[in-house]
């Protein structure tokens, strides 16, 4: 059923494009040349026209329609279209015959009688009209009409992007909604988050997992909530699903980083991933948090999760004494890869000036995964507050690697 607020919409937009016709005010159309004689109808014409101004005045709209119907149907002049579809749609409104009214006006619009910002109007008003009495592919066509006279508008691209979508065409819904962006984003202007949501759902659609974490990351970015974030973790996750011992962790601590992580089978694997990959200071630092939130330490499994809270610390205690005896071993082999590793032991303990240098000194020294070694520089960064060199590390990461997909979600990070 057509709601009231809907019904109140095409009327406002019918009556902006009838102007004064409705109120049985028959105007020269703006392709009347000032100064000659206004155009005029013949008798035939004339008869029933004049009928339908006069039961239009008296409130009889469905009359009104029925005669300027009439006159319509005897019109031959481009004049005598216009002005006879201009009463008939002011009558067709009256009687809330909205589509009806639009086709009236489209008869009208074809006349060629309007011209200038008349006919620029029109356009405008016959694109809403149809898209709300959900005359999807005549919106499209009368859109793309005003637009190549109005080249700027910001609204009408929207409603041809909805009106793709809602015919379930949703290829060209995404290029539509994709090139909004795009031109928002050029222009400086922000993009609303029901049009990225939108966005999302037509890629979605097509099953382009790519495309719905990419729209995600702007919705994360732009409008920073918890579910989008925990969305895009998710679709990423699904995507490097049986992945490195790594690439696990790193979901993880992307994960913790955005408070993401609540069971205890979510600490405790973090934990174990982290021991692992040999880095004991993450893990100390993950059964900490996990015992302080109340979430570890107080339920059946409270004498393992004590045990694995004992193995971080100690091993953790371990490995920062003999951290700095690391760098030397690592200097001295062949190749950059224990060098990004010492780095990563100094970010995992807080020390991120220390892990720059170091990972950085393993980047010049070569390694044989460049993208993660530049994933671990970038991470580096962002600990030590410098995210414009964060991001300068992030972008030179091999595009659609895993290391691009982890790096895309640590932009994200504050």
């Amino acid at each position: 059923m057509t709601t009231i607020n809907t019904v109140s919409r095409i009327a406002l937009s019918l009556a902006l494009a009838i102007g004064m016709a409705g109120a049985g005010v028959v105007l020269a159309p703006t392709a009347a040349i000032a100064g000659e004689k206004a155009p005029t109808v013949s008798p035939a014409v004339g008869k029933p026209l004049q009928e339908a101004q006069t039961l239009l005045k008296a409130g009889k709209a469905k009359e009104a329609a029925a005669a300027a119907t009439v006159a319509a149907g005897l019109a031959k002049t481009p004049y005598e279209i216009y002005v006879c579809n201009e009463i008939l749609a002011g009558a067709l409104i009256k009687a809330a015959d909205y589509a009806g009214a639009a086709k009236a006006f489209e008869m009208s619009l074809n006349s060629g009688m309007l011209q200038g910002p008349d006919k620029i109007q029109r356009l405008k008003a016959l694109t809403q009209v149809y898209y709300q009495t959900k005359n999807y592919p005549k919106t499209v066509e009368f859109a793309n009409l005003y637009l190549k006279e109005v080249p700027t508008d910001a609204e009408l691209p929207v409603l041809v992007a909805q009106s793709y979508y809602l015919q379930s065409d949703f290829k060209r819904a995404s290029e539509s909604l994709r090139a909004i962006v795009r031109s928002s984003d050029a222009g400086g202007r922000p993009v609303k988050e029901e049009t990225l949501n939108l966005l999302m759902s037509a890629e979605y659609q097509l099953k382009n997992d790519a495309g719905v974490s990419q729209t995600l990351e702007l919705l994360a970015a732009r409008y920073p909530k918890p579910q989008y974030m925990k969305d895009l973790i998710s679709i990423n996750q699904k995507a490097l699903q049986g992945g490195t011992t790594k690439t696990n962790l790193d979901i993880y601590v992307i994960k913790f980083m955005a408070g993401l992580i609540a069971t205890p089978a979510d600490y405790t694997g973090m934990t174990e991933l982290a021991l692992q990959d040999g880095l004991p200071g993450l893990a100390k630092k993950v059964m900490e948090k996990g015992v302080a939130d109340g979430v570890l330490g107080q339920g059946a499994q409270k004498d393992r999760e004590t045990r694995m809270l004992n193995m971080a610390n100690t091993q953790a205690a371990a490995d920062l004494k003999n951290l700095a005896a690391g760098d030397a071993e690592a200097a001295k082999a062949k190749t950059g890869e224990p060098l990004i590793k010492q780095g990563e032991a100094y970010w995992s303990y807080g020390q991120f000036d220390k892990a720059i240098t170091t990972t950085e000194a393993g980047i010049a020294k070569g390694v044989a995964d460049m993208d993660d070694a530049k994933l671990r520089l970038g991470i580096a960064l962002l600990g030590a507050g410098k995210r414009p060199e964060a991001l300068a590390a992030f972008k030179g990461i091999t595009a659609g690697s895993v290391p691009e997909k982890i790096a895309g979600m640590w932009k994200l990070q504050k």
